[in-house]
């Protein structure tokens, strides 16, 4: 068994259709459910935590990407943009998990296993370096 994290996106032909079903009935994969977006039927995002057998997964993602959803592996929804960090050290002020820490050449590391995805890291971005993808 294998646990992965994927980014779903939506278009509005794939709205209504039941896709999670598929996945368990078909493909015996369990999810979590970490994040959905849904604006009024027109588009969707969904993070999901995907749980089974490597073959599985990958026959799943054929499936949806097949049905033209969007799939995207993911280690993290938080992104830290190199270019625009000042290493200043704010995110890790407010990352009580320790995800974000600096390094003793002052530069910023994340951590995607840490990491509980509760954003305060973006709020806490002068710079504006960090930010989600979903």
């Amino acid at each position: 068994m294998m646990t992965k994290k994927i980014l779903l996106s939506f278009p509005q032909k794939a709205a209504g259709q039941p896709m999670a079903m598929e996945l368990i009935k078909t493909y015996h994969l369990d999810f979590n459910i970490l994040k959905a977006f849904i604006d009024d039927n027109i588009k969707g995002t969904l993070l999901l935590e995907i749980k089974g057998e490597e073959a599985d997964i990958e026959a799943g993602i054929v499936y949806l990407r097949q049905h033209q959803i969007g799939v995207r592996d993911i280690e993290s929804v938080v992104e830290v943009d190199p270019d625009k960090c000042v290493s200043c050290g704010a995110c890790t002020a407010v990352c009580a998990v320790g995800a974000l820490e600096m390094t003793a050449d002052w530069s910023l590391v994340h951590h995607d296993d840490k990491c509980l995805e509760c954003m305060l890291c973006v709020k806490a971005c002068p710079m504006r370096a960090i930010h989600a993808l979903i």
